[in-house]
């Protein structure tokens, strides 16, 4: 990831080493077999728009409708006018429109800019400069010289919006142009026959109906030829992220194949130690990125067991069986001898969540905890050995050293700092009774000095922890806090990070190379359907 002036690149980002990939073939031939034929489908934009000031909206701004998109062929534009369209919801595709000319004659190209909006701000400001750390190439927007009018033009890139902002950068005094037929060839994994095919979510409570619907866009825009953690930015599979996809997509689309595809793509790039990377490139050919992070190498295990326990396919766990035990090693070498987990034992990053100061120990504890449990219950499944009886169980003695008998919480570090993700994970591992876990939560929750989960991924945790520990109600109302406030904030995908009280928050320095449709927060479906089903069912 390139830095930018001003913006410091975190020094967990820094690789400074990149350890040999020993390739598995058999495997990668696997993946490629399971490689999907995309779906398409065309869209057209609903409407020309202008946004005015809305100081009470999320964005500070609210589209009002300008001019029916039938109007739209009747509108000029030359030199230094603009003009925004709304396609009214996400989607994920490639731009076609006919580009018409209305005076004397064309004696010079036009130039235009093409913006790519999930968002307002996208479509409203500048997008450059762009104070972050990661690369502003990410940018969506292309500026594009059409000489011989009138034309059509195809936009070879894939893009991923809801608005579209087309400004003209310059023609000549001698023209003006139309746009006409503007439309958009939507792709995806999964067919609108199948994504309209999946069962209402039962009860009659609007919000939650639109909260799993939203989810199930989210979830659909991202599942391209992998489980993509944004169509925007990145357009590549991370570990961590792919769990969580699948964990939603087991209740809804129900693609197996794109999970088996995903995992034997990770299981063909182990590193030389074993180890996993955090993600990975399909194009111009598959290779391994060169960032690692040691809580997503650990989750492969439990991504795996949650494919065979959705699935049924026990031959796919037994012969990743020996990759699932590789990328167990770095984090288990984080260890203690009375089996403490210690971020500072050996390198590698420790994500858990962007939060700013989010001290891991404890919240590693319970991860590393979690994943030996489930790798666990993956070997009974596929009749393996045990591997980790013993370290859960000196793992487990070794949580209570993070409890805080006093404050009724978890604490981590030398400053012993209270946060969300601690308590969750620690609770996701069952490190000690459910009552005791749900009252560390709940705890850490009304706490105004704890550290809060910045992106979904780390707040699914914390919900899913809530109910898995007694708290279905506690779960719920987070859900409709959370997920329902970026609803509410004008979201029809869910984003990559999200704080109610700060629109422009980033974990990269400017909100312009977010992400705002992100596969980690598509959960919401899952825990309607999977982990709330019969709390919902009573109620």
């Amino acid at each position: 990831m390139a830095e930018t002036e001003g913006v410091g690149v975190p020094a967990n980002q820094k690789v400074e080493r990149v350890l040999k990939t020993v390739r598995n073939e058999t495997f990668a031939q696997k993946a490629e077999a399971l490689k999907p034929r995309l779906h398409e489908w065309v869209d057209h934009p609903l409407s020309v728009v202008e946004f005015q000031p809305d100081p009470e909206a999320f964005f500070k701004c609210t589209p009002v409708r300008t001019h029916t998109i039938e109007q739209l062929s009747t509108l000029s534009y030359g030199k230094g006018d603009e003009v925004i369209l709304d396609f009214g919801s996400h989607r994920v595709g490639y731009l076609s429109f006919h580009v018409g000319v209305e005076g004397v004659n064309v004696d010079a190209p036009a130039r235009l800019r093409l913006t790519f909006g999930e968002i307002p701000y996208d479509v409203t400001e500048n997008l450059h400069p762009c104070e972050t750390w990661i690369s502003t190439s990410w940018l969506p927007d292309e500026v594009i010289n059409v000489d011989w009018l009138p034309t059509d033009v195809d936009m070879p890139r894939r893009y991923s919006f809801r608005y579209l902002k087309i400004e003209v950068i310059d023609t000549s005094p001698k023209y003006k142009v139309r746009f006409l037929d503007i439309k958009v060839r939507a792709v995806s994994a999964i067919s609108p026959l199948v994504a309209a095919g999946v069962p209402k979510l039962e009860g009659n409570d609007g919000e939650l109906i639109g909260i799993d619907r939203i989810s199930q866009v989210t979830l659909r825009d991202c599942m391209q030829t992998v489980f993509e953690d944004g169509p925007r930015r990145d357009r590549r599979v991370w570990l961590g992220d792919l769990r969580l996809q699948a964990l939603a997509n087991y209740c809804t689309f129900k693609d197996y194949d794109l999970v088996k595809r995903c995992l034997y793509l990770f299981a063909a790039l182990p590193r030389e130690d074993g180890s996993l990377p955090a993600c990975l490139f399909e194009k111009p050919k598959l290779s391994p990125a060169s960032d690692y992070i040691v809580d997503y190498d650990a989750l492969f295990g439990p991504t795996v067991y949650d494919y065979t326990v959705a699935s049924g396919d026990l031959e796919t766990a037994i012969e990743l069986w020996p990759t699932i035990l590789g990328s167990m090693k770095i984090a288990l070498a984080h260890l203690d001898e009375n089996g403490r987990f210690t971020s500072d034992a050996a390198a590698g990053w420790k994500f858990l969540d962007w939060s700013d100061g989010l001290e891991t120990d404890a919240g590693m504890h319970g991860l590393v905890l979690f994943c030996c449990r489930e790798i666990n219950k993956l070997a009974i499944l596929i009749r393996k050995p045990v591997p980790f009886a013993e370290i859960v169980s000196k793992m487990i003695a070794g949580a209570t050293s993070f409890y805080d008998d006093s404050l009724g919480v978890f604490v981590s570090g030398p400053a012993r700092q209270v946060s969300w993700s601690s308590q969750a994970w620690l609770g996701l591992a069952g490190a000690m009774d459910p009552q005791i876990c749900l009252k560390a939560i709940t705890t850490a929750m009304a706490d105004p000095k704890a550290v809060k989960p910045l992106t979904p991924y780390a707040y699914h945790h914390v919900a899913e922890s809530l109910a898995r520990n007694g708290g279905d109600e506690q779960c719920l109302k987070l859900m409709r806090e959370y997920w329902g406030g970026m609803v509410r904030a004008g979201a029809d995908t869910f984003w990559e990070c999200f704080d109610a009280e700060d629109s422009r928050r980033s974990p990269y320095g400017d909100c312009h190379n977010n992400s705002y449709c992100h596969a980690w927060s598509c959960t919401p479906s899952y825990l309607l359907r999977v982990v709330l089903k019969d709390f919902l069912a009573e109620t």
